[in-house]
């Protein structure tokens, strides 16, 4: 068959490549490296600032949360393709992925029809959820080029009480590169299924003022044919999506920075083809698509008034649009109906942090106010008169503080909290403790107490079409997740490092949906409890040679609080590995080794564990600029399953097998990373 020689032809120059990009880079003469996260020893790594924990920069060993640093190198030398790769790697955290959207699980928790709205997602502390739905992107969907990362901070467990809504599993804060000298990027890559993206970065710095623009374009035609048994007669294509999974995404992002003034803007747009059928629409229809556009602008001001107190303030302007499409009727043109869903959202606020610090003590006090200009969702058949036409408008305040106390040596008290003020529900209360014992500076044993919510969004409370769904009959209330978690970080030798830790999870007033006992359409109310309980445990290692590793494990029982059934989506164990080796001097070799167990999917069928093998060989900057990538996803062709979603028949979802993806940077100039 004409396509399989092709790609046979392709595996072998692909594996040309590698041997020239890697082994000929011996013979480069080195230049200065940049120094970066990874050039640090375990024991300089522990004591790298984090920001997200607690708002102010402080030692990750002391930060009232567990929290995992990426740097832009491990984005790099793993070949990472999206935020959901990253945080596949990661302990505590899993992924799913519905050939539309990913959806992100923590610990065992990953809620039915919840569009990643437990997590929240920052882009230099901007917020990225929208306002419709709450959705945190970390798939294709998410708007930015993982290429301008300068490192990911992740915030495990309850965050709302600095952070509101929708930081119930915790925070992912997306930190990009600050430009500190002028250069040009050119990056491109060539992926399996006709996959092709291309970056222009332009970066310039000169005394105050640094700027960075980039703009980035993704294609891709998608897996085909994808085979779905539940649709396995001749009516639909005998169960065979042909040719309808492609991809396209478009990106710009600019960040301009003058003395203590920020400025940074965003826009993205990605259109998805579903191959699935989803909502009941016609299977292997082209017609089948969502839209997903996204943009912000946010001005920032951060300035140290005296080397005791900081203050922070931003305003910024989001925007949302959302177009979904799905063909009904069958493939009869005289009975075939395209219906097609939208939402519109704009909104915009401003908030203000100050900090203080009194001798060993710090006091952290912020305010904010949110104002929905508009909230509109839509839905109606193409060429026919709205069967919804919503329109909201919405506000909320919120207001913060936390202190740091330390009157005891070697143990310190974190306290604090949050109100916020929906005009859609009220009040919600957002308290966070946390007790850190550090008997040496290779020791912390920590203890902590949080409480989170989510809010219910606007596509929960408003959202009806008389044929599937219908409005809440009541007010929905936020969901409300309590959460402890006792974490111990031991460094055992000066390359060696070990953390354990214990948590427990209880969610109450989950929002989630129910068939009404008169009409049979579905409609959300505040439901069921989950509950989850659980074991982690991670060794992460590196020696100044240029190896490194990281391993964990991470057992997560987690149920019904009414039936004390396993919960859909959730796996009892993960384990994972990540390792890079030198093979020459500016190159590298990256494996990862991911396990997950069996799950049940929303039907009550068991979906089969997952074993997957990542292969990457990278180089640094070499003949005056060039870099060089080349991966291998899942390297053994491995067979493996994801759950479906509640709106798709589809008990589980194929997943890719062997992929591939060859990558080429070049830059003009040199710029440091910070």
């Amino acid at each position: 068959m004409p396509w399989l020689v092709f790609a046979r032809r392709r595996r072998q120059v692909c594996h040309v490549v590698l041997a020239c990009l890697l082994f000929g880079a011996r013979g480069v003469a080195e230049t200065s490296p940049d120094r970066d996260l990874t050039s640090l020893s375990i024991e300089q790594l522990t004591q790298v600032k984090v920001f997200t924990a607690s708002r102010h920069e402080e030692d990750s060993r002391v930060a009232p949360s567990s929290v995992t640093v990426i740097t832009r190198d491990e984005i790099a030398r793993y070949g990472w393709r999206t935020l959901a790769d990253v945080l596949s790697s990661v302990r505590s955290f899993y992924t799913r992925y519905d050939r539309n959207y990913t959806y992100l699980g923590a610990r065992g928790l990953l809620g039915a029809g919840a569009y990643n709205n437990r997590i929240l997602v920052l882009i230099n502390g901007h917020r990225v959820n929208e306002d419709v739905y709450d959705s945190g992107p970390i798939g294709r969907e998410f708007p930015l080029d993982l290429d301008l990362i300068d490192r990911i901070e992740i915030v495990r467990g309850p965050s709302s009480s600095l952070f509101g809504t929708n930081a119930v599993y915790g925070v992912l804060n997306i930190i990009t590169r600050r430009p500190t000298r002028t250069a040009v990027e050119i990056s491109g890559d060539t992926s399996s299924f006709l996959g092709r993206s291309g970056r222009l970065t332009t970066t310039y710095q000169r005394g105050a003022l640094a700027a960075l623009l980039s703009g980035n374009l993704y294609r891709s035609a998608g897996a085909s044919p994808l085979f779905y048994p539940e649709y396995a007669s001749p009516d639909t294509n005998n169960g065979y999506a042909v040719n309808v999974d492609g991809d396209g995404v478009a990106e710009t992002f600019g960040d301009v920075a003058y003395g203590n003034l920020r400025v940074q803007g965003l826009y993205f747009s990605r259109t998805k083809i579903v191959p699935t059928g989803s909502y009941g629409a016609n299977f292997d229809d082209s017609a089948n698509r969502t839209t997903d556009t996204r943009g912000y602008l946010e001005a920032n001001y951060h300035r140290d008034i005296s080397s005791a107190t900081d203050v922070d303030l931003r305003t910024y302007y989001d925007a949302y649009r959302f177009h979904g499409y799905g063909a009904y009727g069958g493939t009869d043109p005289s009975s075939r109906y395209v219906v097609v869903a939208e939402a519109f959202a704009d909104w915009a606020g401003t908030e203000a942090t100050v900090g203080h610090r009194i001798g060993r003590q710090r006091i952290t006090l912020g305010a904010t106010y949110e104002r929905d200009f508009r909230v509109n969702q839509r839905d109606y058949i193409a060429g026919q008169t709205p069967m919804l036409d919503d329109r909201r408008t919405s506000w909320l305040v919120g207001t913060y503080g936390e202190a740091e106390i330390n009157l005891v040596p070697k143990v310190t008290v974190r306290a604090g909290g949050r109100l916020d003020w929906f005009d859609t529900f009220g009040g919600a209360l957002s308290p966070r403790v946390a007790l850190i014992y550090s008997p040496s500076s290779k020791t912390s044993l920590k203890y902590m107490f949080g409480r989170a919510f989510r809010a219910p969004n606007a596509y929960e409370s408003y959202y009806t079409d008389d044929v599937m769904y219908i409005a809440p009959s009541r007010h929905l209330e936020p969901e409300v997740m309590h959460s402890q978690e006792v974490a111990w970080e031991r460094t055992l030798l000066p390359w060696l490092q070990m953390t354990t830790s214990g948590f427990y999870n209880h969610m109450n007033h989950i929002i989630e949906p129910e068939a009404d006992p008169v009409t049979g359409l579905q409609h959300y109310i505040n439901g069921g409890t989950d509950r989850g309980r659980g074991l982690e445990f991670e060794l992460d290692a590196k020696t100044a040679s240029g190896f490194s590793g990281r391993t964990s494990y991470t057992f997560a029982d987690a149920q019904d609080g009414l039936d004390k059934l396993r919960l859909v989506n959730s796996p009892l164990h993960n384990a994972k590995f990540n390792g890079t080796v030198p093979v020459s001097k500016k190159g590298f070799a990256g494996v990862e080794l991911q396990y997950g167990s069996a799950q049940t999917s929303f039907q009550q069928t068991r979906v089969s564990p997952s074993f997957l093998t990542n292969l990457t060989l990278s180089t640094k900057p070499i003949w005056s600029g060039w870099e060089f990538s080349a991966s291998c996803y899942n390297a053994f062709d491995r067979r493996w399953f994801a759950t479906g979603s509640p709106e798709l028949r589809q008990a589980e979802i194929q997943q890719d097998g062997r992929t591939y993806r060859v990558k080429i940077s070049y830059r003009i100039g040199r710029e440091r990373a910070q």
